[in-house]
């Protein structure tokens, strides 16, 4: 009798124990934030997107699937452009002006918002934003990120020909003086790293290519449009949306680019919560949904920058097999510092740089 009434009660325990667990193993991390969100009743995203490039809906399209998973939120976006913008805004938040709820900064100006005690930090792996998207303190997630290659003029280097670069192909005597590097050679900042080319190995190159005479520009946007027009070959570490931009918004079919291998790509800029933003569940939650395959997929379609990681995207496609030099916002703490010295070494003067700690 005894034995039968312990059957029975293993029995119970174990039916109230499958009863449970889907409580458990079906828990909705999203749940608080959503709940939150539709008390807050909407959002203002300070992102760099465009609304429209060439008059066609870029950002537009970004924002609209994000509000279909959240349609009860009233969607609000105000770009945030250049080092100035964001400059503005952290002053603007460090004197108690919140404005957004989602703010975006590049690399170099996280140290600033950290130390003004900007961020809020979120558990965001918990919301499922992978490793590679999400910053190590928790501080954001990143977006836009940029892969770099040389870009080509069709009319001017040939098809095949183009197929067959290396970055050693920009130090080449044939295009000595034809050749353009950006003021701020970012791809640089990725070959330094120990893991990829190292320090000695990047600052030779960096010499060797100023000693074959390349044309400095300031504005990306601007040596895209020399490119298009023939006024240069080739431009050597320029970002892979700079160059689509062109062939899919403004028509430019006689423009190409190429990926060297490594191919170096950058760590994107930060998307952040402000701790005193006005609808911060709204804001964690935009950051979340821009780490998801669909988001990412989408941002490569819009903008030619989502994260190669994602199957499904055309980056992904065409990386496939490569070797790709990854940075990560870790890397980025001593970014500007390397590039003062990868500038230096070209024979520029530094643009602008962090100050090192003593």
């Amino acid at each position: 009798m005894k034995r039968r009434m312990n059957v029975w009660l293993f029995l119970i325990i174990c039916n109230l124990t499958w009863v449970a667990r889907p409580f458990y193993a079906h828990a909705d991390p999203f749940a608080p934030y959503r709940e939150g969100a539709k008390k807050e009743g909407s959002v203002t995203l300070g992102i760099t997107l465009r609304d429209k490039v060439h008059g066609k809906p870029a950002g537009q399209r970004y924002l609209e699937a994000f509000k279909k998973h959240y349609p009860f939120l009233k969607v609000t976006f105000k770009r945030i452009g250049g080092a100035p913008d964001r400059e503005r805004i952290i002053n603007e938040m460090s004197a108690g002006v919140f404005n957004y709820d989602v703010a975006t900064v590049g690399a170099p100006m996280i140290p600033t918002i950290v130390n003004a005690g900007l961020p809020l930090a979120v558990d965001y792996k918990k919301l499922g934003v992978p490793d590679f998207l999400s910053h190590p303190d928790n501080l954001g997630v990143a977006l836009r990120t940029p892969v770099f290659g040389i870009a080509y003029n069709r009319d001017r280097v040939p098809e095949q020909e183009a197929k067959t670069f290396t970055w050693e192909t920009c130090l080449d005597p044939k295009w000595k003086g034809k050749t353009s590097v950006n003021a701020r050679p970012r791809h640089l900042n990725i070959m330094v790293l120990d893991e990829v080319w190292g320090r000695e190995k990047t600052l030779d190159y960096a010499r060797r290519w100023a000693a074959n005479k390349p044309v400095v520009e300031t504005s990306r946007s601007t040596q895209a449009a020399k490119l298009m027009s023939g006024a240069y070959p080739l431009i050597c570490g320029v970002p892979r949306d700079q160059v689509k931009d062109l062939q899919v918004y403004a028509g430019a079919k006689n423009i190409g680019i190429v990926f060297p291998e490594p191919v170096p790509v950058g760590s994107g800029e930060l998307i952040y919560v402000p701790q005193k933003a006005r609808h911060p569940n709204a804001g964690i939650l935009f950051l979340a949904w821009t780490a998801t395959q669909e988001a990412q997929n989408l941002l490569d379609d819009i903008n030619f920058s989502g994260h190669p990681a994602f199957e499904g995207n055309e980056i992904n496609t065409v990386l496939k097999g490569k070797k790709v030099a990854y940075t990560s916002f870790a890397d980025t703490v001593a970014e500007d510092d390397h590039l003062a010295e990868i500038v230096t070494a070209m024979g520029m003067p530094v643009v602008r740089t962090k100050k090192k700690k003593k």
